[in-house]
C-alpha cells in the first residue's frame, strides 16, 4: 500500500516559530531491552507472584485473538517515592472468553510501615488511561480490578462488545485510596485491560496512565498493518548506503507490514526552519542504538554534517515506544533556544547548512540497524565566512589568519598552517561540514578560518593560532591534510615561525 503524498509545499518558518531543540543531538529517552511478555496458566490465582517470576523486560507484549491489536505494556516495575515498589506485566492476551490481563504486586519497599496514596500509582490506582494525542485523543482504556486484586473495593463487569473487544459495563473507582503496609509486605495485583463503555472497537495510539511520581502506558497497534499509512514523496527513490556495515529502513521505502520506521512530520521545508520527526516502533523485541545523525548527499555521495560527539552509552526503544527528534535548521548563524520561552526537547539545531536533500538518522530498527527519513531543504548554497575572532590582513597574494588564541601566552602552545591549491586531494570536505559543528570548528575553525581568506586573488593563507587548531585542521600530528571543497583541491600544511 503506497502512502499519500506527505505536505511537499513549502514549509517556510521564522528562528521564532521554528520551535527549539538541544544541541546534543542525542534523544532523552533510554529505557531496558524488552524480551516479550512473561506467560503463565491463565488459570493461576492466589499467592502473590514471586520475585522469579517478574520479567526483566521494560515492556510487557501480547497479541490479541479479539482482533488485530498488538499491546505493549510499560514500564514492567516502577518505584514511588515513598518506597513503593510496583510489578506488572501481561500474564495471558485477550480471547473470546477473557479480556488480556496484567498481574503483579506492590510491595513496601521500606524498612518501616507506610501508608501508600495508592490512588496516585499509575494503573494500580490510575486505573483509567487516555490518549493525549494520536489517531483519537478522545479514547480511553481501563485497567479493571479482578476478584484477585488485594486492592480491590469493586469488580466491575466486563463485556465482550459486537467488535469483538471487551469494555468495562460501568466506570470506577474501584480500588483503595490508601493502603498501609508492614516493612517488605506485599500485596497481589490482578488487572484485566478494557475499553470505555461505548467505545467502539479499539484506536490504535498510546494511552498515558500519570501518577504523582511515575507514568505508565499502553500502546496499540495493528498487528496485521504495524507500518505507516500513506504515501511517501520519495516514494521509489533509490538511494546509496548510508554505510557497509549497516542496514537502514527508509521511510519511504516502509510499507504496510514495517515494524520500525522514522516518520517525518514533513519531507520537503524552508530554510530558516523545524521539521520534526518521530520514531515508531511497532515490533516485539526491543530496538538499539539509539544515536541520532545528520548528513547530506551530494553528487550520489553521503557526508556526515552533525552532531560530532555522542553520549557512550547504548539507548533502547522498547516495544510500542515512541520517541521525537526535532531539527532546527538554518543557513547561516543558528538561533540559539530559549528554554523559557519554548519548549527545548531532544534534537539538534545546526547553522550553516545549505540546500539539498538531507538523512536523518536514528540507531532504532527492526529488523534493520537503523531507521532513516529524507527531507529536502530549500535555501541558499552556504557561505564559508570566517569565525568571529579572526583576523584578517592581505598582503599581495598571501592571507595572514590571526585569532585570540595566537600570542595569549597560555596553553596551548601556538602553532601555524598554511593553505595553497592543490592539483589533487585525498579527501572530500562539503562546506556544510566546514563550517558547522565540527572538530575543527569546535577547536578554532582553522579550515574554515583559511578558506574564507583563499580569495581569488590569494595563493596562500596562513592560519596563526595554537596547536589545538592545527592538529584539528591537520589531524593530530600530521604535517599535511589534502582535501577537496566545492570542486578544488587544497593542500594544509604545518609551519613554523609564522
Amino acid at each position: 500500500m503506497r502512502r499519500r503524498a506527505l505536505l511537499s509545499s513549502l514549509a517556510a518558518t521564522t528562528a521564532a516559530l521554528a520551535g527549539c531543540a538541544s544541541t546534543a543531538g542525542d534523544d532523552a529517552t533510554t529505557t531496558e531491552p524488552s524480551e516479550g511478555a512473561t506467560t503463565r496458566d491463565p488459570t493461576t490465582t492466589g499467592e502473590p507472584p514471586g520475585e522469579d517470576e517478574r520479567p526483566a523486560s521494560y515492556a510487557s507484549v501480547v497479541e490479541l485473538e479479539t482482533g488485530p491489536r498488538t499491546y505493549s505494556f510499560a514500564p514492567t516495575g516502577l518505584n514511588t517515592d515513598d518506597g513503593a515498589n510496583v510489578a506488572l506485566w501481561f500474564d495471558r492476551t485477550a480471547t473470546a472468553e477473557h479480556p488480556a490481563r496484567l498481574r503483579g504486586f506492590l510491595e513496601n519497599a521500606n524498612s518501616y510501615a507506610n501508608t501508600f496514596e495508592v490512588e496516585w500509582i499509575p494503573v494500580v490506582g490510575r486505573t483509567h488511561g487516555r490518549q493525549p494525542d494520536g489517531y483519537d485523543h478522545e479514547a480511553s482504556l481501563h485497567f479493571a480490578p479482578t476478584e484477585n486484586n488485594d486492592l480491590a473495593e469493586a469488580v466491575p463487569e466486563v463485556v465482550r462488545d459486537d467488535t469483538g473487544y471487551w469494555r468495562v459495563a460501568d466506570l470506577g473507582p474501584w480500588v483503595v485510596e490508601r493502603k498501609r503496609l508492614a516493612p517488605g509486605e506485599r500485596v497481589e495485583l490482578e488487572y484485566v485491560l478494557v475499553g470505555e463503555p461505548g467505545l467502539p472497537g479499539r484506536p490504535t495510539g498510546t494511552y498515558e496512565f500519570r501518577g504523582r511520581d511515575a507514568d505508565a502506558r499502553v500502546t496499540v497497534w495493528n498487528a496485521e498493518r504495524p507500518g505507516p499509512d500513506g504515501e511517501s514523496r520519495f516514494a521509489g527513490r533509490s538511494l546509496p548506503a548510508l554505510s557497509e556495515e549497516t542496514t537502514v529502513q527508509w521511510f519511504h521505502d516502509a510499507d504496510e507490514s514495517t515494524t520500525a520506521y522514522l516518520r517525518p512530520e514533513r519531507e520537503r521545508a524552508e530554510l530558516d526552519g523545524r521539521v520534526a520527526f518521530e520514531m515508531v516502533h511497532n515490533g516485539r523485541e526491543a530496538a538499539s542504538c539509539g544515536h541520532w545523525n545528520l548528513h547530506k548527499l551530494v553528487d550520489g555521495e553521503w557526508f556526515h554534517v552533525g552532531p560530532n560527539v555522542h553520549t557512550s552509552d547504548c539507548r533502547a526503544l522498547y516495544p510500542g515506544g515512541r520517541t521525537e527528534w526535532d531539527l532546527r535548521a538554518f543557513n547561516g548563524v543558528p538561533v540559539g533556544c530559549d528554554c523559557e520561552t519554548f519548549s527545548c526537547g531532544s534534537g539538534l539545531t545546526r547553522g550553516f547548512l545549505g540546500g539539498g536533500e538531507y538523512a536523518v538518522v536514528v540507531g532504532y530498527g527492526d529488523p534493520t540497524d537503523e531507521s532513516a527519513a529524507l527531507v529536502e531543504l530549500v535555501g541558499d548554497p552556504v557561505e564559508i565566512v570566517p569565525m568571529e575572532d579572526a583576523e584578517i590582513a592581505v598582503d599581495g597574494d598571501e592571507a595572514t589568519v590571526t585569532v585570540d588564541s595566537y600570542g595569549d601566552g597560555e596553553r596551548p602552545a601556538d602553532a601555524s598552517f598554511a593553505l595553497t591549491r592543490a592539483e589533487r586531494a585525498d579527501e572530500r570536505l562539503i562546506p556544510e561540514q566546514v563550517m558547522g559543528e565540527t572538530a575543527f570548528q569546535d577547536a578554532g575553525g582553522g579550515l574554515r578560518n583559511a578558506l574564507a581568506a583563499m580569495r581569488e586573488d590569494v595563493d596562500r593563507a596562513v592560519v596563526r593560532a595554537d596547536d589545538h587548531v592545527v592538529d584539528a585542521a591537520l589531524g593530530y600530528d600530521a604535517d599535511v591534510r589534502r582535501f577537496e571543497t566545492r570542486g578544488q583541491a587544497y593542500e594544509a600544511t604545518r609551519v613554523e615561525g609564522e
